[in-house]
């Protein structure tokens, strides 16, 4: 008896301090293979409670036992969730574990599939030593008095999982990060250690209802030498299965199942093959699992469901792939530059009327064809300046000499300072002056100070977007921006008044973008 309580005291306390397995081994892990790995939550398509038995030596006295439930949500469309309590008792000693998994789908080109996922988990070890009988020598163990030790801990584990309809190849790494485990106060630092997991498999069709599935895992605990499991699984009539697993180094394992309606029932039987001679009737596990259909969620209520919706939370039609399309041209919003007008795929979605080239939205001239180095406006002579500001647009000129000949004579009463006033621009929602209006400001700084005896009013005028106040401030300070430019070029401050009229006095009644456009303007009068 003492020698026997001896072998098992070693047997018990050995993988807490030596570098063995730390975590419950199961035969029927496939049944429920989330337990080694997180990531393949999202591989699931359904819902599913699993319980999970295990006796390891069957009439062997303090051998190991185990029981597990599980619970995984695959819900939604790209991430699964689940959680794990596991109780483990060897003899005296006991683990009770709480694992909370999460995983998530990985976008990738071809039709396969790429999950990746984490998890953390909580576990309580216990020693009741009041398990623990020792032969009376008359030597006392402080260590052993009696009582129970407790100790708390925690591991983060994670995962990688690629499959598809035919095959899969997963791997992960438990208690890749975890706290240190302190057995019994003894001071000793030890640790949760990592495990090492890589499994791969692939789904034959024998007959039409015959399903060959072989696979392989590798497993290596800490500085423990590599295992390996080698299995082979045949499923009938997607009903019942059958199947043998050889474990190095440990044992044969015969497997048996069945499956109905949601139900799934399997059983193994582990025969011990290493040189430890244990007096048992081998190793038994069972797992019940009760699957039930994954609730499948339209967020936007357009009639696709969010995992075939590209665009899940806003409605759009299914030849769009539920993105919506608000302007009706066949691009959906999020990759049309002009959602709210009809517009040509090769411009992006946004209109060209003139097909210049030059979208409307950047076209100054949108009814007439253009070039796009003049922002779409025309240039009939070719002499980089645009028909509307060419004093001669069909002979090629000077620029400094508005679009003329260096020869010619100019006979075209103040046609700078119509041409100027009606095509300045300024930065949206802004007094600032954009480089082209700049440039056109000069051209009439240089007719007014050809022409000394000319003085001028300028008036703003802005759209009717905004209160009247926030109009009325923006048209005056334009109007004071071109004055400012226009005094600054060395025109006198006196021939220059200023009056604004905010959104009061518009030209078009409209409320088109084509009549606010008109809207907003800056007019001149000659005063003398």
């Amino acid at each position: 008896m003492i020698n026997k309580l001896k072998y098992l005291i070693i047997l018990l306390f050995l993988p807490i301090i030596s570098f063995s397995q730390q975590l419950p081994h199961y035969s029927l892990y496939m049944m429920n293979d989330v337990i080694v790995n997180p990531s393949i939550l999202s591989a699931k398509t359904d819902n599913q409670l699993t319980l999970m038995f295990r006796d390891q030596w069957t009439g062997f006295e303090g051998a190991p036992k185990t029981q597990s439930i599980s619970y995984n949500n695959v819900n939604h469309s790209k991430f699964g969730r689940g959680i794990n309590i596991v109780n483990d008792i060897t003899g005296p000693i006991s683990a009770l574990s709480a694992t909370v998994s999460g995983s998530y789908i990985v976008p990738v080109k071809n039709k396969n599939v790429l999950t990746v996922g984490a998890s953390v988990n909580i576990l309580q070890y216990k020693i009741d030593n009041n398990q623990i009988i020792l032969e009376d020598d008359g030597i006392t163990d402080p260590a052993l008095q009696g009582g129970i030790d407790k100790t708390l801990a925690h591991s983060g584990n994670i995962g990688a999982f690629y499959y598809s309809d035919k095959y899969f190849i997963g791997a992960s790494v438990l208690n890749i990060l975890s706290s240190k485990l302190n057995v019994s106060n003894s001071g000793v630092a030890n640790r949760l250690i990592n495990h090492y997991y890589l499994n791969a498999g692939y789904s034959f069709d024998y007959r039409q209802d015959i399903e060959i599935i072989p696979s392989v895992m590798f497993k290596k605990v800490g500085a423990s030498n590599l295992q390996m499991d080698l299995n082979v699984k045949t499923v009938f009539n997607e009903t019942i299965w059958g199947g043998i697993s050889y474990r190095t180094n440990d044992a044969i394992i015969a497997m048996i199942g069945m499956n109905f309606n949601e139900y799934s029932l399997g059983y193994s039987y582990d025969i011990t093959t290493t040189k430890i001679k244990i007096p048992s009737y081998g190793s038994h596990g069972i797992v019940l699992s009760y699957k039930f259909k994954a609730i499948e969620k339209d967020t936007d209520k357009d009639g696709i469901l969010d995992k075939d919706d590209e665009c899940p939370k806003m409605p759009g039609p299914i030849e769009l792939n539920g993105c919506p399309d608000r302007d009706k041209d066949g691009i959906i919003d999020k990759e049309d530059e002009c959602p709210d007008f009809p517009g040509l795929l090769k411009n992006n979605g946004c209109p060209d009327r003139d097909s210049d080239g030059v979208i409307d939205k950047y076209d100054r001239c949108p009814d007439i064809p253009g070039i796009q180095e003049l922002n779409g406006c025309p240039d009939s002579d070719g002499d980089g300046l645009q028909d509307a500001l060419d004093r001669c647009p069909y002979e090629f000129g000077l620029i400094e000499n508005f679009g003329c000949p260096k020869d010619s004579v100019i006979i075209i009463e103040h046609k700078p300072l119509v041409a100027t006033f009606q095509n300045l621009e300024f930065e949206f929602n802004k007094s600032n002056l954009t480089f082209l209006s700049k440039n056109m400001l000069e051209d009439a700084g240089r007719y007014l100070a050809e022409n000394s005896d000319i003085k001028i009013k300028i008036i703003g005028h802005t759209d009717n977007i905004g209160s009247d106040r926030y109009n009325m401030i923006l048209s005056k300070k334009r109007v004071k921006s071109v004055k400012k430019y226009l005094v600054e070029g060395g025109i006198n401050a006196n021939r220059i008044e200023i009056d604004w009229k905010g959104k009061s006095e518009p030209v078009n009644s409209g409320d088109s973008e084509k009549a606010r456009s008109e809207n907003r303007r800056v007019e001149f009068k000659i005063l003398k």
